[in-house]
């Protein structure tokens, strides 16, 4: 049996985004047809070129605007690029929802051609049967545990000069070491494997360039705890309702949560219209620490509503009486 892993993307060059960090790769999967394969398109094939292996572009999830890439079990996508020495950052966001089984993989090597030369540099096991996540060269302390039904982001950074990479999973480090035991200096494809496993998306997969890392802001609004992304309502008629209901496991006290609920409508009729509805409303019940429930109308034929809903967890006072605000 092989040892190799596959990935999904496609591919979009951008422009310098601050001083000393310039995006090489950008890929949001918007360009793709939904529910149709994007092997041939966008620099993205099956592996050795082989199209029976493709993925398919998704509205099912998706982090930012409408569509992501479905990495089905049979799937094995990959995308090649030719970046030698320097220092890069790869990022991905990934879904995977509850309920899921099998092993997964996300895989970036430093050598690919079709039928081969291949050789790998990192190989991540996703195993949504366990619920937990095996890099290539082993975890660092006890392995990292999977989040479902809400999108984490994958990030690694990689010197080639230095042959060194960091791999972090949600913000948490979780391997790091030598890139390439052959000391190649490259980067040369990422790979998105189902290996039989129940289908995960991946969606904003970028390649970042730059002496050092992208400033962070000092002062800035912070990022929410939970972001469940745009998902489009099924098609049906406007009148009626839709009902999404969500896992979010944040845990705490509710009456520490801020929420952001967004709608937007998009098609032949027009550009998105955030908090647009179809001359219905929409709105969340349901809202615990563990989860909660959106409704929206559902989609006309010509026209999608999408949904989105973010929350913010701030600690407070414990101090305060019945009825009067908490502070910080």
């Amino acid at each position: 049996m092989r040892n190799h892993i596959a990935i999904a993307t496609s591919v979009l060059l951008l422009c310098a985004c601050g001083a000393g960090w310039a995006s090489e790769f950008a890929d949001g999967f918007e360009t793709y047809s939904a529910g149709l394969g994007i092997h041939g398109q966008g620099g993205w094939k099956g592996w050795d070129n082989v199209s029976s292996v493709d993925g398919l572009a998704s509205n099912l999830y998706a982090h930012t605007d409408r569509q992501s890439v479905e990495i089905r079990g049979s799937t094995d996508l990959v995308h090649e690029f030719d970046l030698a020495g320097g220092r890069w950052v790869l990022t991905a966001w990934q879904y995977i929802p509850s309920g899921s089984s099998g092993v997964t993989y996300f895989i970036l090597m430093n050598t690919y051609s079709d039928n081969g030369p291949y050789d790998w540099s990192i190989q991540t096991q996703y195993d949504m049967t366990a619920g937990t996540i095996v890099p290539y060269s082993g975890a660092l302390g006890e392995p990292a545990r999977i989040i479902v039904d809400r999108w984490v982001q994958i990030k690694v950074v990689i010197d080639l000069d230095a042959n060194t990479f960091e791999e972090y999973y949600n913000d948490v480090q979780i391997a790091a070491g030598v890139w390439d035991n052959d000391a190649h200096g490259t980067l040369q494809a990422i790979d998105l494997y189902g290996n039989g496993a129940s289908s995960v998306y991946y969606d904003d997969i970028r390649i970042d360039s730059g002496a050092t890392p992208a400033p962070t802001p000092s002062v800035g609004f912070p990022r929410p705890a939970y972001d469940s992304g745009w998902m489009a309502t099924p098609f049906g008629s406007p009148s009626q309702f839709a009902v999404i209901s969500l896992k979010h496991g944040l845990g705490g006290n509710t009456d520490d949560y801020v929420v952001d609920l967004q709608m937007s409508v998009s098609g032949i009729a027009g550009p998105n219209l955030t908090n647009q509805g179809l001359g219905t409303v929409f709105s969340y019940s349901y809202l615990t620490t563990t989860g909660i429930q959106l409704a929206a109308p559902f989609s006309a034929v010509d026209l999608v509503t999408s949904l989105r809903v973010r929350i913010w967890v701030y600690g407070s006072d414990t101090s305060s009486s019945p009825g009067q605000a908490k502070s910080e």
